[in-house]
């Protein structure tokens, strides 16, 4: 076991023995899981549940018949993958030749919502999943105040973090190990480390179990140090978290190191002073990661972060460069889509048309604003960040431009109508509001090509697409800049 399991500082090796690999294209693992089941008193004739892949997550809809019934098979990208199960928001996982029951009265979800199968061990996970995602809510809450006390010393903070890592650990164990219990450990050991990371407390801290037991012990997770540090395909396979730490390690603490068998070692700080933004983000992963799987996987992830973090010109050149080195398919095909989709939003295109409902029920379309800098917020209830900008940036913001030739508007993207107008006034939120419900298989969301929010467009007078990664309204100084430039012109 211990030799699937290799520390990335150890790993990093030089770009050449990388262009030189003469490795065969890697095929994502990917088979079918069925989801089928019943529900009373339904009044729309689908469901909807969110799918964690291995890239991206998606919303998928389930027809539902006369009778209540639903049938989807649905492909598992890895070893186990996340579902979030609608309408009350439960957390599974499925692996390959899974099958599922779910069934509940629409009338009364919380208390009817049922998860059955043919696999009585995977349904003893399903329950210990479920407890341990409300406790971890409860931890979560309870910790932010502590991470973010500036009073607090950093030896405080992780203790504090420890223990309730530790407390779900133990809940998970005390009746034993099963099956599937080692993709939930995972999940609580990444997540955990993803806290470390938004506190600072990586390196010089790294999470371990107080009392160690046979059932603990029996773990991987917990038994492996610097799991932070471990490039781990078993890992990857199994946990959405490890993915989401892994990517964002990489991004923040860019651990390169250049080594070679053939070569004189490069001096990696000098090397990495050549790369900027998306550059300097793409190369951490390529010169990092052993794994040609998990290598191709996160620049992947980097391209389509940069696209929306990062200059468009830059990410163009990364794209071309590392289109040329991907040996996974699945990865090689997904990126050329994406290109395709881009290219149709790079600044000095046209901007996508779009008709959509406003808060009063009356269909706004952007050739209404012709003539006017159009600012675009794609936000949701649901989303954290989207939530922050809103309350604490946004009225400075309009407040700035409130005589100015520009338009704000807000489409919100991952809720129904009644929720989006009852947030509408709780954040009194102005501008011009909009609802694209439906999130990415929305045709605007889709148009913009809008994968993760907030997201935000600049548009100019004309109707064409100064930035399609504007600054956020809490990045005033840059934001200001290019409004200014935009109103003036």
């Amino acid at each position: 076991m211990v030799s699937q399991f290799k520390f990335l500082a150890a790993l990093m090796l030089a770009v050449l023995c990388f262009t030189s690999m003469a490795q065969k294209p890697v095929a994502v693992k990917s088979e079918y899981a069925i989801i089928k089941g019943h529900v009373e008193n339904h009044k729309e004739n689908f469901w909807e549940f969110y799918q964690q892949g291995i890239l991206r997550s998606m919303l998928v809809s389930v027809t539902i018949d006369k009778q209540g019934n639903f049938t989807k098979r649905i492909k598992v990208e890895g070893d186990a993958m996340d579902l979030l199960l609608m309408p009350v928001q439960r957390r599974i996982f499925v692996k390959k030749n899974d099958t599922i029951n779910v069934n509940w009265d629409a009338n009364k979800a919380a208390e009817s919502f049922s998860i059955t199968s043919l696999n009585k061990v995977r349904v003893r996970a399903f329950k210990k999943l479920s407890v341990i995602d409300s406790v971890f809510a409860q931890h979560l809450a309870q910790l932010r105040p502590v991470l973010y006390n500036k009073r607090l010393t950093d030896s405080a903070k992780f203790t504090a973090l420890n223990d309730s890592y530790n407390e779900e650990i133990q809940m998970l164990v005390k009746d034993g190990v099963a099956e599937g219990y080692d993709k939930i450990s995972t999940d609580i050991h990444f997540r955990y480390a993803d806290l470390m990371i938004n506190a600072k407390l990586l390196p010089r801290y790294e999470l371990y179990i107080n009392k160690p037991s046979k059932f603990t012990n029996f773990l991987l997770i917990t038994t492996q140090r610097q799991a932070y540090a471990t490039e781990s395909e078993e890992w990857f396979n199994l946990s959405n978290e490890y993915r989401d730490f892994l990517f964002k390690y990489l991004v923040y603490f860019q651990p390169i190191k250049y080594t070679s068998t053939n070569t004189v070692a490069e001096n990696s700080d000098n090397k990495l002073q050549q790369y900027k933004y998306a550059w300097r983000t793409y190369v951490t992963g390529l010169y990092s990661l052993s794994i040609l799987e998990i290598r191709d996987w996160y620049c992947t992830q980097s391209i389509f972060w940069s696209f929306n973090n990062h200059p468009f010109d830059e990410c163009v050149e990364v794209y071309k460069d590392f289109i040329t080195k991907v040996k996974t398919p699945m990865y090689a095909d997904t990126l050329k889509q994406f290109y395709q989709n881009v290219q149709r939003l790079k600044p000095g295109t046209p901007a996508p048309s779009f008709m959509l409902k406003d808060e009063n029920g009356r269909m706004v379309s952007l050739s209404k604003f012709k003539g006017k800098v159009v600012y675009i917020d794609f936000w949701g209830v649901n989303c954290g960040p989207c939530i922050s900008e809103i309350k604490n940036s946004v009225p400075a913001l309009h407040e700035r431009y409130k005589d100015k030739d520009i338009v704000f508007v807000n489409v919100c993207v991952d809720t129904d109508e009644k929720t989006w107008k009852a947030s509408l006034k709780d954040l009194n939120l102005q501008g011009v509001n909009l609802i694209a419900p439906g999130w990415t298989k929305h045709p605007m969301v889709k148009a913009f090509n809008v994968t993760a929010i907030p997201h935000y467009f600049l548009i100019d007078a004309n109707g064409v697409i100064k930035s399609n990664n504007c600054p956020s309204p809490g990045q005033s100084g840059l934001l200001y800049k290019l409004l200014d430039e935009a109103i003036t012109k």
